[in-house]
């Protein structure tokens, strides 16, 4: 019998600890140092159980007997073929037939918004909050994510990146990037996201995701689609990209185009999506909310499953990283945003049980006091395209480093600022302590940092306010049931 591992699969050791997860599904597991042994042993190119098991009993010295460990071992290998992890079969030829390949005729996993798994030993946690944990004694870099270009071919009304940067922005060097790469390998990174701007318009956009694939990342794309060309669907097929995410505003012209600025980019973008889900390439769709498309997400939500895929907003624009805050001229009103919110309950499907199914930042005070806000630092940083190095994508008001002088393992290893924001937990915001809507919040350094002239730690009432009237509609949605009313 033969075990291969898919090619949608990936495998990180991390102190001891084995993780895998599959982009296919988006399934993982955290696995103890024997089964860390047991993923190590695994290969993108088919292998024979009997010789892993033999390899196994060499590094195990001859501790435990070559039977119990065969048996162990294929009970292993079942379950995570149960998951979609690994592919098996009487020979080569049989796995390569038999492995599983993303396809929208398939349970696509662009449908799915919650990834908590029922396994019995991540009841109350999923393997992400465990690793955040982790993460937060030791930090293990996770993703970077890479603005290989300031240029944009559009200029959205509510962007946090400010309009001077991209008409006056460059491309990050292609020595740059790879440099960059080599390092986050080195530090054992699992994913890279490659955005800008627009990363389609970078000319050596084939060279970085060829070279991403070399270093085994997972590789998500965010692009706003105008300048998808025939190549780069080749490329994105060729190089097996994880998945695609476009902003698509309204499914009226006009709306769209109001807000990106840029004529016809409605009619290019929505005719590209449905390009790459015809050739199968995954993609999920963004629709930030604001003044000018506040009624439209129900009908890109009806778009997105009509087309296989799923549409999710952000109603809580983000104030640009030059601190400048016209963009939040778009923002929702009070009004505007509980239409909308009983747009989401009404016609997005799992909202509700999905906001449900979190446990309550209440069940364990003590716990959630000493929770970091998020993967900033922890786990998530960003290279721009000039090299210089933030904690996350909006957060560029706030430089790390530049990696023309560093290198990425010393600003991630030895950036002051880095050691100083990985100290920030939930008990430094005392005002959202007993705050009654907390459950519906997702407190965010970056939004503050950037709307407040750079104090991270003062939290905007507009945020506030968000998450109340989204506790308040939910709850309402919650005693009306209007889940049985969806059509």
């Amino acid at each position: 019998m033969y075990v291969k591992q898919n090619k949608d699969t990936f495998i990180r050791i991390y102190d001891g600890q084995g993780y895998i997860i599959s982009q296919l599904t988006y399934f993982d597991r955290l696995y103890n140092e024997t089964g860390a042994d047991f993923l190590a042993k695994l290969s993108r190119e088919p292998q024979k159980i009997d010789d892993i098991v033999r390899e196994l009993q060499i590094l195990y010295e001859g501790s435990v007997e070559l039977e119990e460990l065969h048996s162990e071992f294929q009970e292993f290998v079942a379950e995570l073929e149960e998951f979609m992890f690994v592919t098996t079969g009487n020979s080569p030829d049989e796995i390569n037939q038999k492995e599983p390949s993303f396809t929208y005729k398939f349970n696509p996993k662009t449908k799915l918004r919650s990834f908590i798994q029922n396994f019995p030993e991540y009841e109350l946690e999923n393997t992400t909050d465990i690793l955040l944990k982790k993460s937060s004694h030791k930090p293990q870099l996770s993703c970077v994510e890479f603005e290989i270009t300031a240029r944009c071919n559009e200029r959205c009304v509510h962007c946090y990146l400010p309009n001077k940067r991209k008409d006056n922005g460059g491309d990050l060097p292609l020595e740059l990037a790879f440099k960059v790469m080599s390092d986050a390998k080195k530090l054992n990174c699992l994913e890279v996201s490659i955005s800008g701007g627009d990363p389609l318009l970078h000319k050596d956009l084939v060279r970085i995701l060829e070279f991403a694939r070399e270093c085994d990342f997972k590789i998500t794309v965010l692009s706003n689609l105008v300048a998808l060309t025939d190549e780069h669907i080749r490329l994105f097929k060729a190089y097996n990209i994880g998945l695609i995410q476009v902003s698509l505003y309204s499914m009226n012209a006009d709306e769209h185009d109001a807000i990106t600025k840029l004529k016809g980019s409605f009619i290019k973008t929505k005719a590209n999506i449905e390009r790459l889900i015809a050739n199968d390439i995954p993609v999920q769709i963004s629709c930030p909310t604001m003044k000018g498309n506040f009624h439209a997400y129900k009908d890109v939500l009806a778009y997105a499953e009509k087309m296989q895929t799923k549409a999710q907003t952000d109603f809580v624009l983000m104030a640009q990283s030059d601190f400048n805050k016209d963009n939040l001229e778009n923002r929702l009103t009070e009004s505007q945003t509980i239409e909308l919110l009983k747009d989401i309950v009404r016609y997005d499907r799992q909202y509700v049980d999905d906001t449900l199914c979190k446990p309550s930042k209440s069940e364990n005070i003590d716990n959630y006091l000493e929770q970091p806000l998020c993967g900033v630092g922890l786990g998530i940083i960003c290279v721009g395209h000039n090299g210089d190095v933030y904690p996350c994508s909006g957060w560029q008001g706030y430089v790390l480093g530049n990696l023309n002088t560093d290198s990425l393992i010393e600003i991630w290893q030895g950036s002051e600022k880095l050691q100083a924001l990985r100290k920030i937990k939930m008990k430094d915001f005392p005002e959202c302590i007993g705050c009654d809507a907390r459950d519906y919040c997702a407190l965010c350094l970056v939004r503050n940092f950037n709307e407040n002239e750079g104090d991270m730690f003062k939290v905007s009432s507009s945020h506030c306010n968000a998450a109340r009237l989204n506790r308040q509609v939910v709850e309402e949605s919650i005693r009306n049931d209007p889940r049985e009313q969806i059509v």
